[in-house]
């Protein structure tokens, strides 16, 4: 019992300092293609959430679609600024009991922003993710992700950063933009020198894991701007 107690109590210290030094917050939901679905009846479908979703109080909402990455999904980020603007979205009526099941697999997760360099959703982006291994401590796993970080920002010409706050995983996550195929080879090749200098002095026991997907926005569309 003491053991779960000091894990809870470290858990709800974190969630406090995200609080305080967050810039703000993302509920990212991932929805998961099923075998023999369209992408565009999901889409359709999708795009209407998002749009649901502003009316029901958040900032804004930017769904983007798989290009190349791990798994063929639609990722769905709506902001908001306080956890208090959250519990008045989700307390207010939002019955969904009737609506058909369209994707495969979802997940929802609460993320707080710890770096904002990006203006506006870009049209692509590099959507990264990095997960802690359990023998590293939070101040050198901190200390890793920044100038990971920053070695990205330099070659992308700027991302937007988020840490765990609440749900499925603990890890952090970067979002860097790019113009077009052609912007992203360059971009891709820029960065390696500076992931590299990143790098110097740690080990790779560190991270658990790491995957950089590639993914296309499709709302707000990118034509209607």
């Amino acid at each position: 019992m003491r053991i779960i107690f000091l894990l809870f109590l470290t858990f709800n210290l974190f969630a406090q300092e995200e609080e305080e030094s967050s810039l703000g917050y993302v509920l990212l939901s991932t929805y998961e293609m099923a075998a023999g679905t369209k992408y565009s009846q999901l889409e359709k479908n999708l795009v209407n959430e998002a749009k649901s979703q502003i009316e029901l109080g958040y900032d804004g909402c930017v769904l983007y679609r798989h290009a190349q990455g791990a798994q063929r999904a639609f990722y769905l980020a709506c902001f908001f600024q306080t956890m208090e603007q959250l519990g008045k979205i989700l307390s207010k009526p939002n019955d969904t009991s009737d609506e058909k099941q369209l994707f495969a697999s979802h997940t929802d997760h609460i993320l707080a922003m710890d770096r904002n360099e990006l203006e506006g959703p870009p049209n692509f982006i590099v959507f990264a993710k990095w997960l802690p291994a359990p023998m590293i401590s939070w101040s050198e796993w901190g200390e890793r992700m920044e100038k990971v970080g920053d070695a990205y920002s330099k070659a992308f010409g700027g991302c937007d950063g988020y840490g765990h706050a609440w749900g499925g995983e603990m890890g952090n996550y970067l979002v860097c933009g790019f113009d077009d195929w052609n912007d992203f080879a360059k971009k891709a090749e820029a960065v390696t020198p500076y992931l590299a200098e990143a790098n110097q002095g740690y080990d790779s026991i560190g991270t658990i894991a790491h995957s950089d997907d590639l993914l296309v926005r499709v709302f707000p569309a990118i034509d209607s701007e």
